[in-house]
């Protein structure tokens, strides 16, 4: 033991109170000592005692020390001030690219640590030119909220240099302050296309209201198209009255990109009062597939917004799809202005499907003028039977007694005896309810 003693004595440390450690350091085992350090819990003397070894030795075990402190996930200052001192090593001596692996441990490990001391030396790091550093140094100062960081932050973007711009928000984009919106909405006027798409995609994280007039400004007058899609993509967040008219103008836009994430946009909000500006689109809109979209997207929200759109389709379209969904949309939403343009397909278009819905349609509007339209077509032998029932359950839907005579004349000279089996239970029915019992 006397031996022990002189020997510390010697190095001008001090005993601890726990014996190992001292026998580890006296025999000058830094690996020992270091793996009484992951498994053992030390006073801030014993710690200040193993710190004072370690600053002897080999960078090794430097490092070592450095990778059990982030592993025990050490909180206390002492342990922070080795963090410390080790980033600013490897930042004075020119070793962070050397060892970025140790150099991303050490800043990960100052997240969680209580040193007030560590935010300087994190600090360099959030403009330091490799990603996963410039991550690992956002991830700690996140984590710290330290209120030191902001004038720094303030001064990386009064500055010229883009890149610092760039790399200042991504700090800011890690802390998703509110705070920081004024600071932000002045780089969205910055020359750099760049520095405005950081932003707003820092803006967009951040999810306030209070930057909805600077994202419609570049949603709607931004000369480049990657950053103005950007805006009107983040208008989504805001359920407010300005952005709800911005992307109203904005379904319209001359630019089918723009019109289309303006489209995806208002969807995303699944507000009904968008369904109009979507609908007076439709009906002027040019692009085959844009029309799809938007016609969809009146289905999704569940409303013709005043049927502009989809009469338009009925009228003048020719694609047989977009027919189609036109008709499914007009019966799903039951406008009794689609009868005579569902009546009109029925002459005009050979699709089945197309028939089948314009049938369903007019069985479902009921418009006394439409039932020649459906005896007509139940009468035409020349149509498959699927169209004939369906044109005879239609019939059966107006339950009108001018149907009788029709239906007699059917019966009577019909070939085909499924559709002979199906007037007869009709005309059946139709006459039980409109002729007078004998």
């Amino acid at each position: 033991m006397k031996i022990i003693l002189s020997v510390l004595l010697l190095f001008g440390t001090q005993l601890s109170a726990l014996p190992e450690l001292d026998a580890a350091i006296a025999a000058k085992d830094p690996g020992k000592a270091i793996e009484i350090y992951a498994t053992r819990d030390l006073s801030e003397s014993e710690f200040e005692q193993l710190l004072q070894f370690m600053a002897s030795q080999k960078e090794k075990y430097r490092k070592k020390l450095g990778y059990a402190i982030r592993d025990r996930k050490a909180t206390d200052a002492i342990a922070g001030r080795h963090l410390h001192n080790e980033l600013l090593r490897l930042i004075k001596d020119n070793l962070v690219e050397d060892d970025t692996d140790y150099t991303e441990a050490l800043l990960l490990a100052s997240g969680t640590n209580k040193n007030p001391d560590l935010i300087y030396s994190i600090a360099p790091f959030l403009v330091h030119p490799r990603l996963e550093l410039r991550k690992a140094a956002n991830h700690a100062v996140a984590l710290k909220k330290d209120e030191r960081i902001y004038p720094l932050i303030g001064q990386l973007l009064a500055g010229e240099n883009v890149i610092d711009k760039v790399y200042a928000m991504e700090t800011l984009l890690a802390l998703k302050d509110e705070r920081s919106v004024p600071l932000l909405l002045q780089q969205l006027s910055n020359p750099s296309k760049n520095v405005r798409y950081s932003a707003l995609k820092t803006l967009e994280a951040i999810g306030s209201d209070k930057a909805q007039y600077g994202v419609i400004n570049l949603a709607q007058s931004d000369t480049d198209e990657e950053v103005r899609l950007k805006a009107v993509e983040i208008l989504r967040q805001f359920k407010t009255a300005p952005a709800f008219f911005a992307l109203q103008k904005l379904i319209a836009d001359p630019q089918l990109a723009v019109r289309t994430r303006a489209l995806e946009s208002a969807l995303a909000q699944l507000d009904k009062k968008y369904a109009n500006a979507i609908s007076e689109q439709l009906a002027r809109e040019t692009d085959m597939t844009h029309k799809h979209a938007l016609l969809r997207g009146l289905l999704t929200l569940s409303s013709g917004g005043g049927m502009n759109g989809i009469l338009t389709l009925l009228k003048k379209e020719t694609d047989a799809e977009l027919l189609l969904w036109a008709a499914f949309a007009c019966n799903r939403f039951a406008d009794n202005r689609c009868a005579d343009l569902l009546a009109q397909l029925l002459g005009t278009r050979s699709e089945e499907s197309i028939a089948i819905e314009a049938i369903v349609g007019l069985a479902q509007f009921k418009q006394r003028k439409h039932l020649p339209v459906l005896i007509a077509l139940a009468q035409d032998t020349k149509k498959s039977y699927l169209l004939r029932s369906a044109a005879l359950s239609a019939i059966e839907q107006y339950d009108h007694e001018a149907a009788i005579a029709p239906l007699f004349s059917l019966y009577d000279t019909e070939q085909d005896q499924l559709v002979r089996v199906q007037a007869r239970i009709l005309l059946t029915e139709l006459m039980k309810k409109k002729l007078p019992k004998l």
